[in-house]
């Protein structure tokens, strides 16, 4: 009886709250920078998407049609992602330098003096031999032990032939290791896929590399995502409102989470806070 109660305590936070759902990186974020989880999940506030996000998602889109075709060129790979890049950059105020910089890096660039194959040349260069995606972007769905509400998220590339997910992370530079945030994420949906392989193919402009999520790191990022939902809802349990949550942490405005609309209010909110603990403790 008291186990029946104490789901139906956490249930009621949730629904209070109107929380539906979680995702892996809104777990990541509540670990990483809860005061930016709050603007964006509470106060809905939307983030908006700086250059490097622009450009992994236009990669990943040509990389996606260069996978799921597998006897397209790479100068047609190319070609969706220079429409797809001008489109989603033409209205949002970057410079000429930098768009053709992130383009670069994306479709590759030759000259002289240096050259790179690109995103998009490195990552189909490590994904064909795979053959082609049975799916992508893939929904999954998955509930973790006390939570009340479910963990959704979306597989890159799903190989049922191999047993395997793959899923394509641009970065700058090529990590030595998966890091934790990328372990959390790649336990989710080994959880939600019934234990298969996770893979994540790391793609810069110059490499790719292949890494494999560990079992055991699997399960120990499973008790971090689910211990960092419960710390939230134990927060929560004590708030009435979102002001009262606020005045639990401390925000780092240094993070890389911050866009310019969710600092803006983030400043907005914890500067307010500041003003009421001065009147308060001064």
């Amino acid at each position: 009886m008291a186990d029946t109660k104490k789901t139906s305590e956490k249930t009621n936070v949730c629904d209070r709250w109107n929380i539906r759902h979680f995702s892996a990186s809104q777990i990541n974020m509540m670990i990483q920078n809860m005061p930016c989880w709050i603007v964006q999940n509470l106060y809905k506030v939307k983030t908006v998407p700086n250059l490097p996000m622009v450009g992994g998602t236009v990669a990943e889109r040509a990389i996606e049609f260069g996978l799921i075709n597998s006897d397209a060129s790479l100068e047609d790979c190319i070609e969706v992602a220079r429409k797809e890049f001008n489109s989603r950059t033409a209205l949002m105020g970057f410079s000429q330098q930098a768009k053709e910089g992130k383009l670069d890096d994306i479709i590759g660039y030759g000259s002289a003096r240096k050259s790179y194959p690109g995103m998009i040349a490195t990552a189909i260069k490590a994904l064909r031999p795979y053959g082609v995606p049975s799916e992508t972007q893939a929904k999954i769905e998955t509930w973790l032990p006390g939570v009340p509400v479910p963990i959704i998220g979306y597989k890159d590339f799903s190989y049922d032939e191999h047993g395997l997910d793959v899923d394509l992370k641009t970065t700058g530079r090529m990590p030595k290791d998966m890091s934790l945030s990328h372990q959390l994420q790649g336990a989710i949906y080994w959880r939600a896929s019934n234990n298969r392989s996770q893979r994540f193919c790391y793609t810069t402009k110059s490499e790719a590399r292949v890494l494999e999520l560990d079992t055991y790191y699997a399960e120990q990022a499973i008790d971090r995502a689910t211990a960092a939902i419960y710390t939230l809802m134990h927060m929560l349990e004590r708030c009435e409102a979102v002001d009262d949550l606020t005045k639990l942490v401390i925000p780092n405005w240094d993070d890389f989470y911050w866009s310019p609309t969710t600092k803006a209010k983030g400043m907005e909110v914890w500067d307010e806070n500041y003003k009421q603990a001065l009147a308060e403790f001064v």
